[in-house]
């Protein structure tokens, strides 16, 4: 039986993308503050586009907002890459379309799960998140990062919101190898696809959507609302069609999302 913790074997994962835009340069620690902090930093001493950090442990790991991300060390695919995308700046942070159709389509490949990409940038299977997704900008590209719960029961983590992990989901390990390998592959094919017509990758994105056509409750601050989802919109918009018939639109950084069903 395959071991549950033990470190990446990363030189692997290197030697298959090696011949990659994405994972031209691989950089492995055992433990890192952020694989994000890692892959910018790269980016400020200049270094070339397609570069991925990957980390065993994460001693400072982030999600959206600043919130910590937490997983046990050698459980987890914890991993960040470095971009110098040639579109508009305006359009960096969109580079999570293709981001979050990479790991959802490598994901389906090694396991044979389907994981859905819920709003903003989660992973979910039976509505429990799986991973989740980052995009940070600077002047020295963009920087996107997931984390992706794998080797790990969730009851191991006292999380105050529902997750779950692929051994919960497929009660077996997973080689992180063969995930992260399938993860990077479809990124550099979905990321090519995106610097082409960044549309089409949109309307892509926008099809796995899980909350589309799904009643929800939305808090926004001390207002509250119950209505269906009827669109994502391109700007990163929830549209909530309310009992009354209008279409309420909210940001990410405004809104929790509760599912009614």
């Amino acid at each position: 039986m395959k071991r549950a913790r033990r470190p990446l074997r990363w030189q692997e994962v290197a030697q298959a993308v090696r011949r990659q835009r994405i994972g031209r340069r691989f950089f492995y620690r055992a433990e890192v503050d952020s694989t994000m902090e890692v892959c910018q930093a790269l980016g400020r001493a200049g270094a070339a586009s397609g570069g991925v950090a990957v980390a065993d442990a994460q001693t400072a790991g982030r999600g959206r907002q600043g919130r910590s991300w937490l997983a046990p060390p050698q459980s987890s695919l914890l991993f960040s890459i470095l971009l110098r995308p040639s579109l508009p700046r305006s359009e960096w942070p969109h580079v999570l379309w293709p981001f979050a159709l990479a790991l959802h389509e490598g994901i389906e490949r090694v396991t044979g799960l389907r994981a859905a990409i819920k709003w903003p940038n989660d992973l979910v299977a039976r509505g429990k998140k799986l991973g989740g997704l980052l995009a940070e900008t600077s002047a020295d590209g963009v920087v996107v990062g997931a984390g992706l719960n794998v080797n790990f029961p969730a009851a191991d983590l006292a999380v105050d919101q529902p997750f779950t992990t692929l051994l919960d989901e497929l009660g077996e390990v997973v080689s992180r190898e063969e995930l992260l390998i399938a993860c990077l592959q479809s990124f550099e094919a979905w990321y090519a696809r995106w610097l082409a017509d960044a549309d089409e990758v949109w309307q892509a994105w926008r099809a796995e959507a899980y909350l589309i056509g799904r009643q929800v409750q939305i808090v926004d601050g001390d207002k509250r609302h119950s209505g269906l989802v009827v669109d994502q919109d391109r700007d990163g918009y929830l549209c909530v069609r309310t009992e009354s018939g209008k279409v309420l639109r909210h940001a990410a950084g405004d809104a929790q999302v509760r599912i009614d069903d």
